[in-house]
């Protein structure tokens, strides 16, 4: 939805999001140590942080600690999920606006385009994200919906030929990173002039490992737009400082910080990962950071996003030869864990940014109420400011073409995901309504029509 003022300018704009959210109450009564898989189903692109989430949660609970390989399997199945997850968001579907271009028409901005026009390239594309996924199916059980973290570690550690496997995928990955970013951020500089368009003037928040990029369990750190960290506070303490809020015509709801004055609005995901830290613990990817972070720090545009992903592939390549060539070792991968009543919370970084589960759960170990908080939802503010900045911008040029591209630019920039967010499945079209005054002018439509297909 954009909002035009009498000059014909956008004034506003607004991300409507109509498919309802119902998974939170889909759980109640659902016995607690099976949450894991369950929630895993929320979505197929970023199956694997719902299940360490649920999991890591329920660990919390119950104060179970797992053994240290255990941690490290995870962690080797996490990689190869944010590497695929970043791999399909930067090439398969923010790919075509770079390399193709942003005033291209609908059908020329995709992968298949892209297919005929830079194949091996696209070859390559493909090659990295199946190492991800591949490395999710040996380490998690599939490659869709993992099923091997359980309460209390693993359930299956890779043999050492399965091992081996990995690390040589890890260093094939790390090579594919750095062919495609040089291609990617070459292209990337044609649309450099719309960088400070989408300069958000938000908060970041992010989880910190005292000043390393961390996707596991840890402190959140908030950082404002000048660099201060403006406050941290660990997963008991979320609540007292994040406060969701009901949006006008959406299923989705808004996060913001809690404050003694206005609530402040922030951003979550790879960038804000890089703002509120100052290194990696991986040679290539810290002085991909260093780079990064030298134009000045935080980096705010919305078009950061896109170079933070590719310097968080070359960590995740990175830590997979880590893990797979020394540090994983032939320790316990399981201790016991039973359910049990009481309260399970936690925070993990997907690959999009902040997600929390919370859970409550009577002395049966059956769920009593539940509460997911996931990064779009936690980005919408800032998608909401993206959306009117370019789309103001592109509005100029009097084509609605260039008007959607770029409208749907803004939306990609986040990498959103709406099943996350709303829990919903079926296409996702886009309908952009044109109002004044509160009453709508013009319709622009790509895709079903939402209101006509809800009529049905």
């Amino acid at each position: 939805m954009l909002d035009i003022d009498d000059s014909g300018s956008i004034s506003g704009g607004h991300l409507q999001v109509r498919e309802i959210r119902g998974f939170e109450k889909l759980l109640e009564g659902m016995e607690l140590f099976k949450l894991p898989l369950i929630t895993s189903r929320i979505c197929g692109v970023c199956p694997s942080a719902h299940h360490l989430a649920s999991v890591s949660a329920i660990e919390n609970g119950l104060g179970v600690k797992i053994p240290a390989d255990a941690e490290l399997l995870r962690e080797l199945m996490y990689q190869g999920h944010i590497l695929h997850s970043h791999a399909l968001s930067t090439f398969v579907l923010t790919g075509p606006d770079v390399l193709v271009g942003i005033g291209a028409k609908p059908e020329h901005r995709s992968i298949l385009s892209l297919l005929s026009i830079a194949p091996e390239i696209v070859k390559k594309v493909l090659r990295l994200r199946s190492i991800g996924q591949k490395i999710v199916e040996i380490v998690g059980g599939r490659g869709v919906h993992p099923v091997t973290s359980v309460p209390g570690g693993q359930t299956y550690r890779p043999d050492t030929d399965e091992i081996e496997k990995m690390r040589q995928w890890g260093v094939q990955a790390g090579s594919l990173v750095k062919e495609l970013s040089d291609v990617f951020m070459k292209k990337l500089e044609n649309i450099l002039d719309l960088r400070k368009i989408v300069e958000l003037p938000f908060h970041s928040l992010a989880l910190s490992d005292n000043g390393k990029v961390t996707f596991m369990q840890n402190v959140c750190k908030v950082v404002d737009p000048s660099g201060e960290v403006e406050r941290t506070f660990t997963v008991d303490e979320y609540s007292d400082n994040l406060i969701e809020h009901p949006m006008q015509g959406s299923y989705m709801r808004s996060v913001r910080l809690r404050s003694a004055g206005a609530e402040r609005k922030y951003f979550v995901g790879p960038l804000a990962r890089l703002n509120v830290n100052s290194s990696f613990s991986t040679p290539e990817a810290d002085r991909l950071l260093a780079d990064f972070r030298s134009g000045g720090s935080p980096r705010l545009s919305a078009i950061d996003y896109l170079e933070a992903r590719l310097i968080e592939m070359m960590y995740c390549t990175e830590r997979i030869v880590e893990i797979c060539g020394g540090e994983l070792r032939d320790g316990p991968v399981i201790t016991e864990a039973s359910p049990a009543g009481g309260r399970f919370r936690s925070i993990i970084e997907a690959p999009r940014g902040i997600l929390i589960h919370d859970y409550e759960a009577d002395d049966n170990g059956k769920v009593t109420g539940a509460n997911l908080i996931v990064a779009t939802q936690n980005n919408y503010d800032a998608i909401d400011f993206a959306i009117t900045a370019l789309a103001g911008h592109f509005r100029q040029s009097g084509d609605d073409n260039t008007l959607m591209n770029g409208t749907e630019f803004a939306l990609r920039c986040f990498d959103p995901c709406l099943s996350c967010a709303t829990h919903a499945a079926g296409s996702m079209p886009m309908r952009i309504e044109l109002r004044r005054n509160g009453r709508t002018f013009g319709v622009l439509r790509r895709g079903a029509d939402i209101d006509q297909d809800n009529n049905r």
